[in-house]
């Protein structure tokens, strides 16, 4: 009975751990999840938001990582467009780069990306990008 419980624990504990990822405008939080969902993760924002001098930051938190694999954070236009790509778990992004990506496409979208280093194998696997968020200027 004990080891049956030991089990259970682990293998939800196990199901429990998820990547989560936050997007914020300097300190203030704007969101935070670990869910998927195009229609939930739109932040909007207005040309006086844009105006101050701050910095939006995602902050990709992963579980677990595998050796030859790279995360890659980007963003995207309405018209799946890509626009800016940096490499790893983080994407820095001032207002006046933000306020010039809104005011120019009104809509743009974050993804995230997790594949293979090796060409050969990056060939081989499905790859999926990952919905993070989209912001919108009114």
């Amino acid at each position: 009975m004990k080891m049956l419980f030991a089990v259970l624990l682990s293998i939800t504990g196990t199901i429990a751990q998820q990547d989560s990822w936050k997007v914020c405008l300097e300190k203030e939080v704007l969101l935070q999840t670990s869910k998927e969902d195009e229609q939930k993760n739109v932040i909007t924002f207005t040309a006086a938001d844009l105006k101050k001098s701050k910095t939006l930051q995602i902050n990709y938190k992963q579980v677990a990582s595998d050796k030859g694999w790279e995360r890659t954070l980007s963003i995207y236009d309405v018209n799946d467009q890509e626009l800016k790509t940096v490499k790893g778990n983080k994407l820095s992004l001032k207002s006046s780069g933000l306020r010039s990506l809104l005011e120019q496409h009104k809509t743009i979208k974050f993804y995230t990306l997790y594949s293979p280093t090796d060409p050969k194998m990056k060939a081989m696997v499905r790859l999926r990008r990952v919905h993070l968020c989209t912001l919108v200027l009114q």
